[in-house]
């Protein structure tokens, strides 16, 4: 039986080394109009399958797969704003409704004392916290797209905070799906499937899919 609050600073720790172990590998010297959208190399069975649309049109990329840092990364051409023009769309594939979603944003150019600016997303309403948030009932198979340029004045303020790195001089994104709650009280998080302890509701336990 695990403590949601255990879990969340455990993984979110790890997670954060592991950006500056794999991460700090991947950069390389990229011609101008180079950009990146980093994924993590994983055999967990995530709910929901991302993709990605640049000025409202499918990512036209070149995949490059480096096993070795446990990443993969989908290169592309495009102009300063490119971050801006960037729209998430995540297709429902657990089977269940999910009412609440966080999205990891990683970009590793920027960078301060070893750690990388982080932004994340959050859609519905976590159960535990009772954010003021409009409710999410995403049905299996539905799909709901994030626009970064509604979120583009936030990045903008956290990379030029962090490293004083202006947004249209990032070129790379780290993308994880990190947490999402289900409609029959299921938890996901960092690749785990939870379900309550029925004799403690603040407790978790892992799935087994086995």
């Amino acid at each position: 039986m695990i403590n949601r609050r255990a879990i969340t600073i455990t993984l979110t720790v790890a997670n954060l080394f592991l950006f500056a172990i794999y991460v700090g590998g991947w950069i390389k010297p990229t011609a101008q109009n180079q950009k990146a959208i980093i994924r993590r190399l994983t055999l967990a069975r995530y709910p929901v399958e991302i993709s990605f649309k640049l000025k409202g049109q499918p990512v036209n990329a070149r995949e490059v797969v480096r096993r070795e840092e446990g990443i993969r990364a989908q290169e592309f051409e495009a102009d300063r704003d490119w971050l801006k023009d960037l729209t998430l769309r995540l297709k429902n594939t657990s089977g269940k409704t999910i009412t609440y979603i966080v999205v990891n944003l990683a970009f590793p150019e920027v960078t301060k004392n070893g750690r990388t600016a982080l932004d994340q997303i959050f859609l519905g309403v976590d159960p535990e916290r009772k954010f003021q948030r409009p409710q999410l009932r995403l049905a299996p198979n539905e799909i709901i797209e994030i626009s970064l340029a509604e979120r583009y004045a936030g990045i903008k303020s956290l990379v030029e905070t962090v490293a004083n790195v202006p947004p249209e001089n990032v070129s790379q994104v780290l993308v994880d799906f990190h947490a999402a709650f289900f409609d029959d009280g299921t938890y996901f998080q960092a690749g785990t499937m939870y379900k309550r302890d029925p004799d403690d509701p603040h407790k978790w336990t892992p799935i087994d899919n086995h």
